[in-house]
């Protein structure tokens, strides 16, 4: 009857059915009371599911009973470092008598040895025949709602594999053990100080029940999410504790992350000799462990040290490597990156592409390489919307680090265009905000730029970026390209020239070569012959010419036309699509639309020659700054640092958004794009300001916020 599936059904429904006891509906069916009760306890627990099994999961005869396993368990949980010979002579000791194949078989139920290559600092164990089993009952009692149940299922396995499922079930229903577990799934989609004050609290009450070695997983989530947030004295007085705990433990796969964490810190802090040590530790680790996670680290521990030649060696062995879809779209990213810092743009671009659709907190580093990578080919215009881009993405912790990129990328543009005050101003924002979180690496960067009288020693100088950034401050300019070009730093020396533009334009004005590509040198900061325009339309009319101002008296469209062009993301724009915007329903747009630019031309004093219709398309080759791109930096700076936490830089940023109106844009301008971005700006003002208001008022600030409502 065991094999007989219907039979159990049939049996378990008359029983249910007739409200009889278990004795007397055994006794008319023909079946032992125990076989009935068996399967009515796993109708309970898995449903009908769980009766038609043919062979139900039953523990091995020769498994140790659960206390005995228990006991195991705790050795390994509460000396980490413990052996499988001392352990068996522990057990000795209390009458255990048990073989080392059978005290390691314990240990890996409980995934406390024998861990994945793949996966080596999570804290899931394997998916055996026991855990199939429970998965299945687990599953059927949260599709029935019985929620208690399957937490308790869940508590009592030896571990638990890696399954969504867990997701599902309240944190406060389980063990710290299995909270950990849960926790692991969130990683990236909760902000990271969420995580880590989550993953914190599991580590103190993993410590305070002794299952130390579980807590060292807890305590690698806990730094992970720290070096995400950028808080390198943190993470290393968190590193030297676990370094600790994992004294005597014979798992190089503990000692390479730990090794790895301090380099990156260490790399952090400037300290050069320190981080190339633990380089050579994780090099010699990875000998014993050379599995695709520990390639790919040791690629990344390249760009810490910026050798991002050996960086791009270690990512192409790992690609070699059997890998997952997902790994392969994070390896192709970080090739992507060292080739756009290499200043190969076009192959950058062509990696990212092969990377796309890779996981979301990584989705601000595309738009931060594109826009590398579009600044590099002179197309700044592009470069600044996607860096605003950059800033939006920036959703889930990652902000510090990205935070600075995107204003280092911000303030380039600045001094591209020939705005050197801007520039500073925007170096010298966050300088408070990297010195309070220990940034060293970023402070140092910022001030050089800023030509501040900075002493970089030998130490220092380790780092290629920070000895070609002193050379161009020492006005070392030949030797500065030199380096670059050795140390594939190309590209970030695209970026860093335009602050120390001067070796440029002598070298420009003997007529002698620069090494630089002509998409560089035709920036406005070198050819100084192409003029910025900077339109301020948030109230009325504003324009300067290469920062001089422009008396100007445009008619309304005319107005409403250089504030169309003014706020492209494109240096050209299709005539179909300005004349549908300008003049839908007129049977000779285009001579409109010659007479507009002649006008347009005339007011801007600009030569025929930087505004021209080619083909199909307006063209223009000139350059256009507007105060609303600056009011979307501004509230996109802000978003990231409330996000961050960092509410007195983030009002700051609002304030000096909300500042920037002076007036109603578009006023007396009447044609369809027009009114389509008058209602965009205004909508998008009110809900900012409405939001920061209600935030203000949660913070007691009820006369700030009213005067702002007032304003606005």
């Amino acid at each position: 009857m065991n094999t007989q599936p219907e039979v159990r059904l049939k049996a378990v429904e008359i029983y249910i059915k007739s409200g009889d006891s278990l004795r007397r509906v055994s006794e008319k069916l023909s079946i032992p009371r125990l076989t009935l009760t068996r399967w009515v306890r796993w109708y309970k627990e898995g449903g009908t599911d769980n009766l038609k099994r043919r062979k139900p999961y039953k523990r091995p005869w020769n498994r140790p009973s659960r206390k005995i396993e228990e006991n195991v368990m705790l050795l390994k949980e509460r000396d980490p470092a413990l052996t499988l010979i001392k352990a068996q002579k522990m057990l000795e000791t209390e009458g255990i008598r048990m073989s080392m194949k059978g005290i390691w078989g314990i240990w890996k139920r409980y995934a406390l040895t024998g861990r994945s290559k793949k996966n080596p600092y999570e804290s899931f164990g394997p998916l055996t025949p026991e855990i199939k089993d429970s998965l299945r009952r687990i599953k059927e009692m949260l599709k029935d709602g019985r929620i208690k149940d399957a937490s308790e299922i869940v508590n009592s396995l030896p571990s638990f594999p890696n399954d969504p499922i867990l997701r599902e079930i309240p944190e406060e229903s389980l063990t710290p053990r299995r909270q950990l577990d849960r926790l692991s799934f969130f990683f990236g989609e909760i902000p990271f100080q969420d995580y880590y004050r989550k993953v914190k609290k599991i580590r103190k009450a993993l410590e305070k029940k002794g299952l130390l070695y579980s807590s060292i997983f807890a305590g690698i989530g806990e730094s992970f999410a720290l070096s995400w947030m950028v808080t390198p004295q943190k993470n290393l007085k968190l590193i030297n504790l676990l370094e600790e705990k994992t004294e005597g433990v014979r798992n190089s796969t503990f000692h390479f992350y730990l090794s790895y964490s301090k380099g990156n810190i260490h790399s952090r802090l400037l300290h050069f000799r320190e981080a190339k040590a633990c380089l050579r530790q994780c090099t010699n680790l990875v000998r014993f462990s050379p599995a695709p996670t520990f390639f790919t680290a040791l690629g990344n521990f390249q760009i810490f040290i910026q050798d991002f030649r050996k960086a791009s060696l270690y990512f192409r062995k790992t690609l070699e490597m059997e890998i997952d879809d997902n790994n392969r779209k994070d390896l192709l990213l970080r090739i992507a990156l060292n080739q756009e810092i290499a200043g190969r743009y076009a192959n950058s671009m062509r990696f990212l592409h092969y990377a796309e659709g890779n996981i979301e907190r990584v989705r601000s580093i595309f738009a931060i390489i594109r826009a590398h990578c579009a600044f590099g080919l002179g197309d700044i215009t592009k470069s600044l919307f996607l860096l605003k881009s950059a800033l939006e993405e920036s959703e889930r912790g990652q902000l510090r680090n990205h935070l600075h990129l995107a204003s280092l990328g911000l303030s380039a543009i600045q001094a591209a265009l020939g705005k050197e005050k801007e520039a500073k101003i925007m170096l010298r924002k966050y300088l408070p905000l990297f010195r309070k979180y220990g940034m060293e690496r970023e402070v140092l960067t910022n001030n050089i730029l800023l030509r501040k009288n900075i002493l970089v020693n030998e130490h220092i100088q380790g780092f290629p970026i920070f000895h070609l950034l002193s050379l161009l401050q020492d006005g070392k300019y030949r030797k500065a390209l030199k380096c670059a070009r050795n140390k594939e730093l190309l590209g970030f020396f695209h970026r860093a020239i335009v602050f120390f533009p001067e070796p440029v334009w002598q070298l420009l004005e003997s007529g002698k070569d620069t090494g630089l590509p002509r998409s560089i040198l035709n920036l406005p900061v070198f050819k100084k012959d192409i003029p910025v325009y900077s339109v301020k339309f948030l109230g009325h009319l504003i324009v300067y010419r290469n920062q001089e101002y422009l008396k100007l008296n445009l008619r309304p469209k005319d107005t409403s036309f250089l504030i169309y062009i003014a706020s492209s993301r494109e240096k050209s724009i299709s005539l179909d699509k300005i004349y549908r915007n300008f003049w839908p329903h007129n049977k000779k747009p285009s001579r409109n639309l010659a007479h507009l630019l002649v006008r347009i031309r005339r007011a801007l004093k600009l030569p025929s020659h930087y505004l021209y219709i080619k083909e199909d398309s307006l063209c223009f080759d000139c350059y256009f700054t507007t105060d609303y791109g600056e009011y979307q930096e501004h509230i996109a700076q802000a978003k990231v640092l409330l996000r961050a936490g960092e509410w007195g830089f983030a009002k700051r940023e609002y304030l000096s958004a909300f500042k920037l109106f002076r007036g109603e844009p578009f006023r007396k301008m009447y044609d369809d794009w027009s009114d389509d971005k008058r209602l965009e700006i205004l909508f998008g003002y009110e809900t900012e300001v409405l939001s920061f208001a209600k935030k203000l008022n949660s913070k007691e600030r009820t006369e700030e916020a009213e005067k702002l409502l007032r304003r606005a």
